[in-house]
């Protein structure tokens, strides 16, 4: 059997593009993650290194899980399932980028001790981009099966 991409739900098909990126990031940061403990006296990477290199493994699977749930989303006339694929898809990307910025500036390890006015608006994005997509989804794939 033959798998052809123009043959996957859109939501598959949003989802494995994003899975890949995160599948890349992860690599990478997982080299720079093992040359920072290298480098560090106590054999540990930065946190937000770590935090990013984390994060990246994560996604990938976690988006790859939504977009097949998504792919039995039952409400399409009111809102189709890629569009929360992209959603939750971008808002991680966007996460992911701000822990390996922390990493590369040698950040404080953690974000939310006295946290900004952005770190806050931060969680709220992540969990209005993130979360409730998400519990959307999951919701929808339950309904739909």
């Amino acid at each position: 059997m033959t798998l052809s991409v123009s043959s996957l739900p859109d939501a598959l098909h949003a989802a494995l593009y994003f899975a890949t990126f995160y599948f890349v990031v992860a690599l990478l940061t997982g080299v720079w993650k093992w040359r920072a403990m290298l480098a560090s006296p106590d054999g540990q990477a930065h946190t937000y290194i770590d935090i990013g290199h984390h994060a990246a493994l994560h996604y990938g699977p976690f988006i790859l899980l939504a977009g097949i749930l998504a792919s039995l989303w039952p409400f399409s006339a009111l809102m189709p399932g890629w569009v929360l694929i992209y959603i939750m898809g971008w808002t991680m990307v966007l996460s992911l980028s701000r822990y390996i910025s922390l990493g590369l500036k040698g950040a404080t390890s953690n974000q939310l001790y006295q946290a900004s006015n952005s770190a806050k608006f931060g969680l709220l994005f992540f969990f209005f981009g993130s979360v409730l997509p998400g519990v959307a989804i999951a919701v929808g794939a339950v309904v739909g099966l």
